[in-house]
């Protein structure tokens, strides 16, 4: 880590219980696209959401997990059609990344040239941005406020980014009363998510002292709180102290980005089907163990989050929430371990690592 960092956070975060309600005193008059999933709308909330405010013009409620191009680009089609000024995100990682997608417009408002400057077949240029109020109702991917999104292609079983400088959202609104209804498994998975961000970016190449202030925090509050929300799911204490680790986590790795343990799970998910926060930190033990001795800011940021220089603490956590950290209980085999290996050459996520494997 060197004595010369910059760290950049222009999206405005707004805190607090019910926060939701005031929704319309931040759409200020625009007319806003809620995008969210089904999830949501059995839940009501979209209901809600419409007798809070009048500028909603129109709902996209067909976001699924994983968003994928094919998905995401009949989706598109539809909203070109549409006349809005702002997006409104209500959802998990996938409504917040999908939205992402929506955002980026050129002048004929093609869905095909969004795709393009994701794969790299445009450059990154000539493209305007709808802004984007994200409201997270899972505790986990931190998307809201990041810059970039990730897209999934099945057919090719690779993982996309879709990252712009520009691309943070203009407000990320945490309200903790959202995630309550979140089941015991996806709050697990997207925790543990969490978990991985701060980790990651704290054993990242791009680490300065303000992300890893914030990456601590957040991690203490997983390791703190985690297991007995998974025993107490209707405690709005343990959840919003997870909702803030993933805001925390959130402004970390929004300045670094992620390193080795996401960039192998990007390998699991697409030909294993392993969710996302499973897939990115069942591995964090090995890693921790591989890290420790190295490097001296690692070590005091791990003794501060764990009280020890081990990673004995977390394989305990993980074992409690039935969490395998064995690579043959995802069905993968030494070969494809050989394989999962070779896919991190020229992975930008991999080469962020200090950890080597």
């Amino acid at each position: 880590m060197t004595d010369n960092f910059s760290y950049h956070m222009p999206t405005k975060i707004i805190y607090g219980i019910n926060e939701l309600d005031n929704i319309d005193k931040y759409i200020n008059g625009r007319k806003t696209l809620l995008i969210t999933s089904q999830g949501f709308v059995k839940r009501g909330l979209v209901a809600k959401i419409k007798a809070k405010t009048s500028h909603i013009v129109d709902v996209i409620s067909e976001v699924k997990s994983h968003p994928e191009f094919k998905d995401l680009k009949t989706t598109y089609e539809k909203l070109s059609k549409i006349d809005f000024e702002l997006i409104l995100a209500i959802g998990g990682g996938s409504v917040l990344d999908a939205s992402k997608f929506f955002s980026v417009q050129n002048d004929n408002k093609e869905a095909q040239f969004v795709e393009d400057m994701i794969k790299g077949k445009l450059p990154k240029k000539d493209y305007s941005l709808i802004p984007i109020i994200s409201v997270p109702t899972t505790a986990g991917t931190g998307s809201e406020i990041t810059p970039w999104a990730t897209i999934w292609d099945m057919e090719e079983k690779k993982k996309y980014s879709l990252h712009l400088p520009d691309l943070f959202s203009e407000l990320a609104l945490y309200d903790p009363t959202l995630t309550l209804s979140v089941s015991k498994e996806i709050t697990i998975q997207t925790a543990l998510d969490t978990l991985s961000h701060a980790l990651e970016s704290i054993w990242n190449k791009n680490a300065n002292p303000i992300t890893i202030n914030y990456a601590i925090k957040s991690a203490k509050l997983i390791f703190e709180n985690l297991v007995s929300l998974s025993k107490d799911l209707n405690n709005i204490e343990y959840r919003d102290n997870i909702m803030k680790a993933c805001m925390y986590a959130g402004l970390a790795f929004s300045n670094t980005q992620t390193a080795i343990a996401h960039a192998m799970s990007y390998y699991i998910t697409a030909h294993k089907g392993v969710d996302h926060g499973i897939a990115c930190s069942f591995t964090l033990p090995m890693l921790i163990d591989n890290i420790i001795g190295k490097y001296d800011f690692i070590d005091e940021s791990l003794k501060e989050i764990f009280e020890e220089l081990s990673s004995d603490k977390l394989r305990n956590i993980l074992k409690e929430l039935n969490i395998s950290i064995e690579f043959k209980d995802y069905d993968i085999s030494d070969e494809e371990l050989s394989e999962l290996k070779n896919s991190l050459q020229n992975n930008q996520r991999a080469s962020n690592s200090l950890v080597n494997i």
